[in-house]
């Protein structure tokens, strides 16, 4: 735990992530405002796309600004050679910046999910929070109640937001770049919105079927919540474990590559 709280010191020296914290601080209060008023009258069924309109944005830039600099900081700073020295030292180094980063992903999503849910069903008053689900965006019809499902579906996003991270982990151990690391990973992200939001509807043919793939088994699929269809326009609540256990066999695999990647890094 001493050396999570040590990595934990070296990224609080990263002013731009505080710059980005504070910028995420007031996107939210917009989004949150602005849409007050449609609130009224799509109740839960609105709060349901909450992450899929603006806190999957959020979380995927509140990543990539916090992690960006995690793996690349003993480059950065000319530091590198002194983790070979110690007994163990790579591998205490990196359980602590992995470990750091799983700590930071959770809080994330939680105190997005925390602060969008508490607002938002304030604001309604939690009418009808323990009501079955009468109508959903991603799947025919889910078990259970308004507020259970919009929690289960920040436990999706934590999924997701776990496969972004390992992403964002490996791109950094091979680039060495902060400023790198954040312009790949951010416009990777951000080409994926524009996908779904603004091209996937004008493909046709092999070239929609390739991309939807694709998109599908992405970190920005997961997020967006549009995976957990698992190629189906209405998925089916009872075949929601088929992308769970992808999306948690791909973050290990993740992370393995990346401890892989770490080792080879620190021989050189």
């Amino acid at each position: 735990m001493q050396l999570v709280l040590s990595e934990a010191r070296k990224q609080r020296s990263f002013r731009e992530a505080w710059v980005g914290y504070l910028l995420a601080i007031l996107l939210l209060s917009v989004f949150i405002y602005s849409d007050s008023e449609g609130l009224k009258y799509g109740g839960w069924y609105s709060i349901q796309q909450d992450i899929h309109r603006y806190v999957g944005v959020l979380t995927a830039f509140l990543l990539v600004i916090g992690l960006s600099r995690l793996m690349c900081y003993e480059t950065e700073q000319k530091t590198a050679g002194l983790v070979g020295t110690a007994a163990h030292g790579p591998s205490l180094t990196w359980r602590a910046k992995v470990g750091l980063s799983l700590l930071y992903c959770t809080a994330v999503v939680l105190v997005l999910g925390a602060v969008t849910l508490g607002i938002r069903g304030a604001l309604i008053g939690f009418q009808d929070a323990f009501t079955p689900v009468s109508e959903c965006i991603h799947f025919e019809s889910v078990p259970l109640s308004n507020l259970a499902y919009c929690i289960v579906q920040y436990a999706f996003l934590l999924l997701g937001a776990l496969y972004f991270t390992g992403f964002i982990l490996i791109v950094a151990t091979l680039t060495k770049r902060t400023s790198f690391t954040i312009f790949l990973c951010g416009g990777i992200y951000l080409a994926s919105l524009c996908y779904q939001f603004v091209i996937e509807h004008r493909l046709r043919g092999l070239t929609a079927q390739i991309c939807k793939t694709i998109f599908q088994v992405s970190f920005c699929g997961f997020m967006q919540l549009e995976s957990y269809r698992w190629f189906e326009w209405a998925g089916q609540w009872e075949n929601v474990w088929k992308p769970v256990v992808f999306v948690l066999l791909a973050t290990v695999l993740e992370f393995a590559v990346l401890w892989l990647l770490w080792r080879r890094r620190a021989k050189t």
